[in-house]
């Protein structure tokens, strides 16, 4: 197993999978400081360029000129920089063949000390992670270039796109997390996004309802995650992935298992319940 512990070069492979994340959440970032520099206009035709009768007679906030186009390409860039560093990463999965199981790409850095034990803050490629960051920048660039037209006369339009770039950026922590908290921390991170853009038109009360409820069902799935994950802990003393799998009497204690996992069944059994509603 390839490791490196308590430092980031990105020169090595190892620890260059810092980036996919990185590039997202920076965009989310950048956009919103520019988005902090916008003025509240009427939404008339004359503030955005369109009219959007959702916002008729109101004052929103609307982002202008060169900050726009400007935030458009943040985003864009964003999620270009995870899928180059992904397909990068990817080729070199390939490179090890049927080895690739054994010689995995890992980073760690301390986050938590809490006196009796630290929780380091990684990045783990393995095959399976490969599998996602194909899937995933792809998608979301997918949603980027569909979403340039499709708000293009919104006056929030930028206040979206830092949204998905926070969205992208908290899956991709999810795949290339190293440990159980972590991925718990990306995946709470999208349920947040998730609200926010449910709920984008709050202006609207079907829209605020609809994100009310996606919010609070989901909730209960990741209630039972936790759970999980915190018995998990105090049985096996570890969250790391690489600790519970490589480890025979880690594995032999899994009996939360079943927990975690229908935490994760939980949220998509749920989501056939309150996706009907959130489309306002």
């Amino acid at each position: 197993m390839v490791e490196t512990t308590m430092q980031i070069n990105f020169g090595d492979p190892n620890t260059l999978a810092w980036l996919i994340p990185a590039g997202p959440l920076l965009a989310f970032f950048l956009i919103m400081l520019i988005s902090n520099r916008a003025r509240l206009l009427p939404a008339t035709d004359q503030a955005y360029g369109g009219h959007h009768p959702d916002y008729e007679g109101m004052e929103v906030p609307v982002v202008r000129g060169w900050s726009r186009v400007l935030s458009v390409i943040i985003g864009m860039a964003g999620v270009l920089l995870a899928l180059v560093v992904s397909l990068h990463l990817v080729s070199l999965g390939w490179g090890y063949g049927h080895h690739f199981g054994e010689e995995v790409f890992a980073s760690a850095i301390p986050w938590l000390d809490t006196g009796t034990t630290t929780f380091d803050m990684g990045v783990l490629v393995d095959p399976l992670t490969v599998i996602m960051l194909f899937m995933v920048p792809i998608a979301v660039l997918g949603i980027f270039i569909y979403s340039i037209g499709y708000m293009a006369n919104d006056p929030r339009q930028s206040r979206f796109f830092a949204l998905i770039s926070l969205f992208a950026g908290a899956m991709l922590t999810l795949v290339v997390a190293d440990n159980l908290l972590l991925l718990f921390v990306g995946w709470e991170v999208m349920g947040l996004c998730s609200y926010l853009l449910i709920g984008f038109w709050f202006e609207k009360e079907s829209a605020s309802a609809a994100a009310v409820k996606a919010f609070t069902t989901t909730r209960v799935a990741d209630v039972i995650m936790l759970l999980g994950i915190v018995y998990l802990y105090l049985e096996t003393g570890t969250l790391s992935f690489r600790e519970i799998l490589y480890n025979p009497a880690v594995l032999q204690q899994l009996a939360t298992t079943p927990a975690i996992i229908l935490g994760g069944s939980a949220a998509a059994l749920i989501s056939g319940f309150h996706i009907p509603g959130t489309i306002a």
